[in-house]
């Protein structure tokens, strides 16, 4: 990442090596907190880079799902700045500016950049200046054309909008940002700056915290460890198994979330088994190439041809492709059925509730998901059900025995729905419960009582022996026999 710092009387150009997601941002220094229409709003003078530089990196937002405001995308050509335009700007979570030659000639992005900086300092916006072709300290001090631009401006507008413009343009320039000359080429700025771009929008679209209060965080650092990421060059098959609903696909989503801009190419495939079966493994071929291609209406006409394409294709992509809840070895053999068919590098992770087929279809590593932990079972039931609030002595009083009990997390969810935003007497929500265990034991007793009794019938009514139950040597049963009703707490 390259930060743009003023020293002494020049400008110094560093670049950083960080990968960090937070090289040019700290979102939780952001106030920001709110919904937004548009991810990035683009403020640019069209003359100058609409044919090249931003319709390269327009498109590039685009195929990383990123909405992107874009003057002439939105509104009519030729339409002066309008309400319509400034209210695009307030409802954008970010702003970047693409400092040009010609960019302080024009009124329209300065009067952008006023309400982009404005945006900046109350409701916390997130803005990245872009210094295309031109030295930051032009922009901040406004010479060369900026200059030229401005003398012009001082003899056709009023004095003090004058002064708004250059004291936005001296704010805007004094920000971490991107210069053009510290890259090869357009191509591989537009990659990195994307790159980064999509990694901030990572922080704001997955609830904070809400896989480690699940526990999935640290089961997904595991996994993380398995996937030996440090490998550039090999293509490695990790697996992760469990029974129902115990977490797995939550685990490599978040793991998705985590890494996928790290790859070149990326696809979640959800509910595979299912869809397989319902639409044919052709069908989750054609998602998985539109996917990882940026294509649209891929359309296969059998199996093998998707294969085949697939090779053709991906062997040269450094992909994460993650293939959820699979249950048959045809589905793999369809959409990851060789290592060859992947670029250096790549991983693909797999889902599914048989581990046997994870040990034949090769994989490198497996790790197999269990049941939270009461701690995790009590953190997560109680963040599900009462939110930020505090649970009162008595209500939880009721969340041990819950949590002794039930360890799954879409079950805890389960139960925290019926409690949570209900102010309704605790013994409604917990009688199923009550009839449950009231069941089972007047079920056990039942039993034990038509056991005793037909013992008894054969002992008086054929002359068997009756067994001597009071002397411990003949009993068929262990002595030491306790029934807990809620397992120890770990």
């Amino acid at each position: 990442m390259d930060t743009v710092n003023d020293i002494e009387s020049g400008i110094q150009l560093v670049s950083s090596a960080s990968n960090d997601h937070n090289g040019w941002i700290d979102i939780s220094s952001s106030s920001l907190a709110r919904t937004w229409t548009y991810d990035v709003f683009l403020s640019f003078r069209g003359e100058d880079t609409r044919r090249n530089f931003v319709a390269y990196l327009f498109q590039a937002l685009c195929n990383k799902g990123i909405y992107t405001y874009k003057d002439d995308q939105r509104l009519e050509k030729g339409k002066s700045i309008s309400p319509e335009l400034l209210q695009a700007i307030q409802e954008s979570l970010f702003s970047v500016i693409i400092f040009s030659k010609g960019y302080a000639s024009s009124t329209w992005c300065l009067e952008e950049l006023v309400k982009i900086m404005e945006c900046h300092q109350i409701i916390g916006q997130f803005v990245l200046p872009i210094f295309y072709d031109v030295d930051p300290s032009d922009v901040r001090k406004q010479r060369n054309s900026f200059a030229d631009a401005f003398a012009k401006h001082e003899r056709d507008q009023s004095p003090e909008k004058v002064q708004k413009w250059k004291e936005a343009l001296s704010q805007a320039a004094g920000l971490s940002g991107w210069h053009s000359c510290n890259f090869s080429d357009d191509n591989e700025l537009v990659e990195k700056l994307v790159q980064d771009l999509h990694s901030q929008l990572h922080h704001f679209e997955s609830p904070p915290g809400e896989h480690n209060l699940a526990g999935v965080g640290s089961r997904m650092e595991e996994v993380i460890s398995l996937m030996d990421l440090r490998s550039a060059e090999a293509v490695r098959i990790v697996g992760i198994h469990g029974k129902a609903r115990i977490g797995k696909t939550t685990i490599a989503r978040a793991l998705f979330d985590r890494l996928s801009d790290k790859y070149e190419a990326a696809c979640f495939l959800d509910d595979v088994g299912q869809i397989s079966s319902k639409h044919g493994v052709d069908y989750l071929q054609e998602i998985l190439l539109s996917e990882m291609l940026k294509l649209r209406n891929v359309k296969i006409r059998s199996t093998s041809e998707g294969m085949s394409m697939m090779t053709r294709r991906f062997r040269h992509l450094r992909s994460l492709i993650v293939l959820d809840d699979v249950d048959h070895a045809d589905q793999l053999k369809a959409l990851a059925g060789n290592r060859n068919w992947f670029g250096g590098g790549s991983r693909i992770v797999i889902t599914t509730r048989d581990g046997e087929l994870l040990l034949k279809c090769g994989a490198d590593s497996t790790y197999k998901v269990c049941g939270l932990s009461y701690k995790e079972a009590k953190q997560l039931f109680t963040v599900h059900a009462f939110g930020s609030r505090t649970p009162g002595a008595f209500r939880q009083h009721f969340i041990g025995p819950i949590c002794s009990i039930c360890r799954l997390p879409s079950s805890l969810k389960a139960w925290a729905s019926l409690v949570r935003g209900r102010d309704v007497a605790w013994g409604e929500i917990f009688q199923p419960i009550g009839s449950v265990l009231c069941g089972c034991l007047l079920a056990t007793f039942l039993i034990g009582f038509i056991t005793f009794f037909i013992i008894a019938i054969k002992a008086f009514f054929l002359g068997a022996d009756f067994p001597d139950f009071m002397d411990p040597s003949k009993r068929k049963y262990s002595p030491t026999f306790s029934f807990h009703p809620f397992p120890k707490n770990p």
